[in-house]
């Protein structure tokens, strides 16, 4: 399961996130503890990885609590790093550096904010990541706790859609990928953005 954090200060405010510290907004955290209390209804948890970044550990915290289930921090699973972008919103960004954004907006895989990341290397570190802890955690029911950008280039690599950059798989705050392998190695997907533990939140 790749669950996106809840809202935070940075999404609330219109700005990108990238690897800096946003916290939750109080809506936010009524969205962890919501998602909380659907996975441990759920059950059957048995292994928590989350982002080290702030808005990442506390949505998983609540988790950690509802499950018993330990959290693991990584910066490994961060968000894609957008480098002077990080905190301007996106007009400041585009009034700023319009090239950059540019080159950010059209999603090329090879380009990245100054002292940024590029989508490429966002992908192959949060993709190793993810391979090693597959092969330790072959049964059971891992969460991985990460961020938008970061998530959508994980599902694309895991159906195959890496060198696509127009397919982009949209997640909402606190919603989840579901998806399932095979004991053939097959992934079944069972849900896409699946926001129904968050029905009535606003």
């Amino acid at each position: 399961m790749l669950l996106r954090h809840g809202q935070s200060e940075g999404n609330e405010g219109g700005r990108f996130g990238g690897h800096g510290p946003t916290p939750l907004t109080a809506l936010g955290r009524r969205q962890a503890e919501a998602t909380a209390a659907a996975l441990a209804a759920d059950g059957g948890l048995t292994a928590i990885f989350a982002s080290d970044l702030a808005r990442a550990v506390q949505t998983a915290e609540p988790v950690v609590a509802a499950t018993g289930i330990a959290m693991r921090t990584t910066p490994a699973l961060r968000e894609r790093s957008v480098g002077i972008f990080t905190g301007m919103t996106f007009a400041e960004a585009e009034a700023q550096y319009p090239e950059h954004f540019l080159a950010l907006m059209r999603r090329d895989p090879d380009a990245s904010p100054p002292e940024g990341e590029t989508a490429r290397d966002c992908v192959g570190r949060v993709g190793a990541f993810f391979d090693e802890q597959l092969a330790r955690y072959a049964s059971g029911r891992t969460l991985f706790v990460s961020h938008a950008f970061t998530l959508n280039l994980l599902v694309r690599r895991l159906l195959g859609l890496q060198d696509s950059p127009t397919v982009f798989f949209r997640t909402d705050n606190c919603a989840l990928h579901r998806l399932k392998r095979s004991s053939t190695g097959f992934w079944n997907v069972e849900a896409l953005n699946d926001r129904r533990h968050l029905a009535g939140l606003r």
